[in-house]
């Protein structure tokens, strides 16, 4: 290994062991897209166990939203690479949605219930993603900026379950950024698709283009204000209990599913209907 990687994966390691997010007992289901994000959490997870000994069990979790070969073939090299099963679901065709809601929306809901129900349901206790350093900066500034106070709460490293139905959620790429996540798989050698492939880009809801315009900006602030997103990350996580709402949840009339109202958000777009049937 060279210094970089040697660099990276003790950061990534250090937030691991810090917020406890592996612990003996685990089945942690690791949410993969094909991208480098995912693709370093998956690698990283399965390093650590190993070299740390945990008595854990890890695998992929894929939701096939009807994606092309460039997505699904490196996320079947991503699994067998790291020696791990792969669980693939497929949700029903979003593209089918008439409602006013935005395409971006229907699908993050859509996603969000299946990363909680299914792994839930094949025995997990936590489910990881590959959300990282940049990706939380710029849902901070978004969300504070948008007044959405409540969601800053959960910008942590590890969002502990508040109902028997919830998974507890963990992020090791917490304090790593996109640029460190791109050099990481590149020097070892782990594959992805550097190609993001929106299956919903038909409709130009823009989502992709503004993220991007976010990135560049960290990036530009960076350029004279060294540390910028490693101090604003930590920022972030000192901040983020200050923001905290304790909601009640309920489960859904139709679904069964943790939510705050009657009906959950994914039955009152796709209606009484069981993606798993």
């Amino acid at each position: 290994m060279g210094r970089f990687t040697d660099l990276y994966l003790r950061r990534v390691f250090r937030t691991i062991e810090k917020n406890k997010l592996v612990e003996n007992g685990d089945r942690i289901f690791v949410c993969l897209s094909g991208g480098k994000d995912s693709a370093s959490c998956l690698y990283v997870l399965k390093r650590f166990i190993e070299e740390k000994g945990v008595d854990c069990e890890i695998k992929g979790f894929y939701i096939n939203l009807d994606d092309s070969p460039e997505v699904i073939e490196p996320i079947k090299r991503q699994a067998e690479m790291n020696g791990v099963e792969l669980v693939t679901v497929e949700p029903p065709n979003i593209l089918d949605y008439r409602g006013s809601r935005p395409i971006c929306s229907v699908c993050g809901i859509a996603k969000r219930y299946l990363m909680n129900r299914v792994p839930r349901e094949k025995g997990a206790n936590k489910v990881a993603t590959g959300h990282n350093m940049d990706d939380f900066i710029v849902f901070f500034l978004k969300n504070l900026v948008g007044k959405n106070y409540s969601w800053i709460s959960n910008f942590r490293a590890r969002v502990d379950s508040t109902h028997p139905k919830l998974l507890t959620r963990i992020r090791p790429l917490f304090n790593v950024g996109n640029m460190e996540d791109l050099r990481f798989c590149k020097e070892m050698g782990i594959p992805f698709t550097e190609k993001h492939i929106c299956r919903f880009k038909s409709k130009e809801c823009g989502y992709n283009r503004k993220r991007e315009n976010w990135y560049r900006t960290l990036y530009d602030i960076e350029k004279w204000n060294r540390n910028f997103r490693q101090q604003m990350i930590s920022a972030i996580n000192d901040i983020s209990p200050l923001f905290r709402k304790d909601e009640k949840l309920r489960e859904c009339s139709l679904c069964g599913e943790p939510t705050s109202g009657e009906v959950c958000a994914y039955c009152r777009i796709f209606g009484n209907f069981d993606m798993l049937d």
